[in-house]
């Protein structure tokens, strides 16, 4: 420590003094990196560096920590080992740089104060010739001349490596920006899944209704409005976008009605197509009209029950157009998936690829709320796990519904257990008793306040 009388300007030279002296006395291991990949490179990709280790480039006047995971200090140094600069703990994604440097030394974090480098400090160079070198630090006062630049080609070479650095920086930074786009059109597009299928449950599953129920939700992700001008015009342009939207009715599928539909009751809405009931489905297990349907979702064509059939399951996909994608970024995501799946055996998909766009995909599944009207579902045959469909909730804990068929006018139900209780005491009425088999509560003493307000008598 200085003495209290020191001059400030003397008291900053015995403190770099100080410094160049703890860091004498631990020598440094550095690695060299001269070759531009290895200065462009850095420690990215690498574990961070030992106690005791650095990492020396050289020529460098700037540093980034992109794509790194870990804190890191850097020292920037002069042409003569003066250290100009130095930045502890630089997190990752973070740039530092100080252009007069010349030198520039990366170190785990903590290390740099650890070792006593700091502003003032010179250190003596590791020779071009030798891979890894000890670091001898020695003192400087802080009021030193100021070094000479680099050279106008090592400038040079420094320019060199940002023009190479700046745009794969710059075209990260776009892709996470795409990337917060596509995350947005994501939960604009769950959203209108979400309201199309709400539309379906309650009007028979009509992709018709199902459709416009989407494009009115994708108002908003065209531009929306606060006038009616303005949402009628961002709503021409949701309709717009009807060609590279697909919606798939995944459930009912055709199976599901070759098993339940009901004659009766499509005779009875009227409907062009089968139908499948949707009422006092925790009672059957097949149509009224139909009590010997193929109900048994181990040994009928659709794999379902009757409650599973009247489940709506919509698959929606959208293409991102190219005028909400991000420039340079939202084309080589296009270009990127064409390449990672050339033999992409979905032809809609792939054509939204070919066109520029961006698929993404939503899913939702819902209750239908109505009969649902069969109009072209998809075809799906087969039983689901694996044959084997088990009850994904938890086990039954009453004796469940009677086995015999609602219909029969002789099914009843198991009753249920009567809880114990405690018998009443004679001649109480609870019906007239309001407190009759109510437990006794719990009352005080009357004179348990006595001891408490009785005044204190003095001796």
């Amino acid at each position: 420590m200085a003495p209290p009388s020191m001059h400030p300007r003397e008291a900053r030279q015995h403190g770099h003094a100080a410094a160049a002296s703890a860091a004498a006395a631990t020598p440094l291991v550095l690695h060299r990196a001269q070759r531009w990949p290895e200065r462009l490179r850095g420690l990215i990709g690498k574990p961070p560096p030992a106690p005791g280790h650095g990492l020396f480039i050289s020529p460098c006047t700037s540093v980034h920590t992109a794509l790194m995971r870990y804190p890191i200090d850097v020292v920037f140094v002069a042409r003569h080992g003066r250290i100009l600069k130095v930045v502890e703990a630089l997190r990752p994604w973070r740039l530092a740089a100080c252009w007069r440097a010349r030198h520039t030394l990366e170190l785990a974090a903590g290390e740099a104060r650890r070792l006593g480098l700091a502003p003032g400090v010179r250190i003596a160079m590791p020779s071009s010739d030798a891979q890894d070198e000890h670091l001898v630090s020695a003192g400087l006062p802080a009021n030193a001349a100021r070094q000479d630049p680099a050279p106008r080609a090592e400038r040079g070479a420094t320019l060199v490596e940002f023009v190479i650095a700046g745009p794969l920086v710059l075209f990260i930074l776009l892709v996470l920006m795409q990337y917060a786009l596509l995350f947005h059109a994501r939960s604009q597009l769950n959203y209108a899944t979400f309201e199309a299928a709400r539309a379906g449950t309650v009007a028979n599953a009509r992709p018709a209704a199902i459709r416009a129920a989407f494009e009115r939700a994708m108002t908003g992700y065209h531009g929306g409005g606060t006038t009616t001008a303005e949402l009628a015009a961002a709503r021409a342009r949701a309709l717009a976008e009807a060609p590279f939207t697909r919606i798939e009715v995944l459930s009912p599928t055709r199976e599901s009605f070759d098993d339940f539909h009901s004659p009766a009751l499509a005779t009875g809405l009227g409907a062009a197509g089968r139908v499948i009931p949707n009422t006092h489905l925790a009672h059957l297990a097949c149509p009224i009209d139909r009590p010997n349907c193929p109900g048994d979702p181990t040994a009928n064509a659709s794999g379902q029950t009757l409650q599973d059939a009247n489940l709506l399951k919509l698959r929606i996909t959208y293409g991102i157009p190219v005028g909400k994608q991000i420039p340079l970024a939202g084309p080589f995501m296009a270009r990127a998936i064409a390449a990672l799946d050339p033999a992409d055996g979905d032809a809609f998909r792939a054509g939204l690829v070919a066109g520029g766009r961006i698929p993404v995909v939503a899913h939702t599944v819902m209750r239908m709320q109505s009969p649902a009207i069969e109009a072209g579902n998809a075809s799906a045959p087969g039983q689901g796990n694996g044959g084997a469909p088990v009850d994904p909730g938890p086990a039954p804990q009453s004796p469940g519904l009677p086995v015999c068929p609602v219909t029969d006018p002789a099914c009843t139900a198991p009753p249920p257990p009567v809880p114990a209780t405690d018998p009443l005491p004679i001649g109480c009425e609870p019906l007239t008793d309001p407190g009759c088999g109510t437990p006794p509560r719990c009352e005080a003493p009357a004179d348990w306040l006595q001891d408490v307000l009785r005044p204190a008598t003095t001796p």
